[in-house]
């Protein structure tokens, strides 16, 4: 039987990716912070926000590597980190750090669910403060008793029923409908909660007390599930005073780099973490991307994250049960060729974020100490 060299980086649970990253930022001589938050793992287990954290306390240039926000997208993102951390050293100057924050949302990865533990959507729930946690979109309203069942699993036609939506609506004016984030549906898909999450909170005050000096940031977050099995985009924020920051990651990253506004594979959401950045830190540069790899067709994705909600809220919600499998197998293809793919790119798109993120201040400390 041939073994698969990507189990080396591929975590089996969240438990065991939790060790290792731990593990690794230890061997690799960094510091760790973890963020405890006070929702259980299914059998029990702690759960936290753990941040691997390389060079200057107080750093002027810095690069944020993120994954997991989405729960059960996070074993790829974790993998990443785990190869990065694995590869050796990688000097910094003394005005720059490297911060690899493993698991955004612990609970959605221990429960193999794309949620936290209220059922929120945390890409959707950095609201600032004294925004409204309300709203739905009107779309939303009309496809809530076919998205959100009030019943157990079961066989209702869904691919069928499915299909006749696409038809009648078309598929991008159903994702926005269904994906952009709701408010009024405490058990639906895509729930943006009612006010900002543990999880969120913690992980703002963290930066905000770390950051304080930065002047560029560089962000990447990981996820999975849009687009094609095995491509991925650098999904950006499209809003016009990003023209000139979008311009610099295009030269940094290349094509890979997508409007959110432009990209015929995604949404807009509002609440989004790239929005906390822009607000946390408006005297630095930030440019940040969501690093998205495809997966499988967005109606598969649909109805394993409709299975898994509905066997979360009126199942017994076991770890066990054949939806989440379905879950885990849509945001995380278990094939070996995908995985290198992925492992393969995320390293690419991590030495061009450090060249971004540090190569100025590199340059700067070369010609001072020539």
């Amino acid at each position: 039987m041939q073994t698969d060299p990507t189990q080396r980086y591929y975590s089996p649970d969240y438990a065991t990716a939790r060790d290792r990253f731990r593990e690794a930022v230890a061997a690799r001589a960094g510091s760790l912070d973890s963020l405890e938050l006070a929702a259980k793992g299914p059998a029990g287990e702690s759960l936290s926000l753990d941040i691997g954290w390389f060079g200057a306390q107080k750093p002027r240039r810095v690069l944020v590597h993120s994954c997991g926000l989405h729960g059960v997208e996070a074993f790829a993102g974790s993998a990443l980190q785990l190869q990065w951390l694995a590869q050796g050293n990688h000097p910094l100057t003394d005005d720059a750090a490297i911060i690899l924050i493993h698991v955004l949302n612990p609970y959605g990865m221990a429960w193999l669910r794309r949620f936290n533990e209220n059922n929120v959507d945390l890409n959707r729930n950095f609201l600032a403060m004294g925004e409204p946690f309300a709203g739905v979109p009107p779309g939303y309203v009309k496809l809530n008793r076919f998205l959100n069942p009030e019943t157990p699993p079961s066989n209702d036609l869904f691919y069928l029923r499915a299909a006749a939506l696409v038809a009648r609506h078309g598929l991008a004016s159903l994702r926005q409908a269904i994906a952009g984030g709701q408010h009024e549906y405490p058990k639906g898909l895509f729930f943006a909660g009612s006010s900002l999450q543990e999880g969120p909170a913690k992980l703002e005050k963290y930066l905000t007390d770390h950051l304080e000096r930065a002047e560029r940031i560089v962000a990447i977050d990981v996820h999975t599930g849009l687009g094609r099995s095995g491509d991925d985009a650098l999904l950006v924020d499209g809003a016009p005073e990003r023209k000139a920051v979008n311009q610099m990651m295009r030269a940094a990253f290349g094509e890979s780099v997508q409007e959110l506004k432009t990209t015929g594979m995604a949404y807009e959401v509002r609440g989004a973490q790239h929005q906390m950045y822009y607000r946390l830190f408006p005297g630095a540069q930030v440019y940040f991307a969501s690093q998205e790899f495809g997966t499988y067709h967005p109606i598969r994705v649909l109805e394993a994250l409709r299975a898994e909600n509905r066997w979360h809220h009126h199942g017994s919600g076991t770890v066990e049960h054949p939806t989440k499998a379905a879950l885990r197998e849509v945001f995380n293809p278990n094939a070996v060729k995908w995985r290198r793919t992925i492992l393969q790119r995320g390293e690419t798109v991590l030495k061009q974020g450090l060249a971004l993120a540090f190569e100025q201040s590199v340059k700067k400390t070369a010609a001072t100490t020539g």
